[in-house]
């Protein structure tokens, strides 16, 4: 039985549908509290998204199922096997209207929770950049004026819409992806290549 992490949160209920396809015995298993699920094929763990990358890599778990902005962001050890169809995002910076992303010769400052992506992102755009790490909301940066622009996740920017936000620019564009550990990859190739056979198959025909 492969074990498998997957995300709690907005890509939760995506993913479970997704391995159902997979899995007929987690047909019938709802999220509610549990943490752990048993299907024929897959022992399936709910984790926090920002926690998940070390369970794979730690060998703690096989497989993973994760957004590519937190693959990105962590820069761990791990094999990308390939992009599943959905999870769809994209990275970007945003800011006021009025404010342009032009270089002025003056730091620029950038609230965010993706600390190395707007460092790997941004540093090269203006001369000097200062990186505020926050962990909630990272759209008050510009409202309470600690920050020009923020670098974020978004899916529709309704809540840059509704902040008098707009995006700058997309980073890139993140969907879930299917990770493993080298370990893991190794003494179960077998088994994860057929499953990933088995995946861009059903990619094939949903496209």
């Amino acid at each position: 039985m492969i074990r498998i992490a997957i995300p709690t949160g907005r890509m939760l209920e995506q993913t479970l549908d997704f391995l159902r396809n997979f899995d007929k015995k987690l047909l019938g298993e709802e999220k509610g509290r549990k943490l752990r699920i048993r299907g024929e094929r897959f022992e399936v763990f709910l984790a926090k998204p920002w926690d998940l990358p070390l369970y794979v890599e730690e060998r703690v778990v096989d497989l993973g199922i994760i957004g590519r902005d937190v693959i990105l962001e962590q820069e761990r050890n791990l094999v990308n096997l390939l992009s599943l169809p959905f999870g769809y995002c994209k990275m970007v910076i945003a800011g006021y209207p009025h404010i342009s992303l032009e270089k002025n010769g003056k730091e620029i400052k950038i609230a965010t929770k993706y600390e190395n992506i707007a460092r790997k992102f941004l540093e090269g755009k203006w001369s000097k950049i200062k990186v505020i790490k926050l962990n909630g909301s990272v759209e008050l940066g510009p409202i309470l004026n600690i920050s020009d622009f923020i670098v974020d996740i978004v899916e529709t920017g309704k809540t840059l819409k509704e902040n008098g936000l707009e995006i700058k620019e997309v980073l890139f564009e993140s969907s879930a992806c299917l990770v493993s550990n080298v370990a893991s990859f190794v003494y179960l190739r077998d088994e994860i290549l057929s499953f990933v056979k088995e995946v861009r198959k059903l990619n094939d025909k949903c496209n």
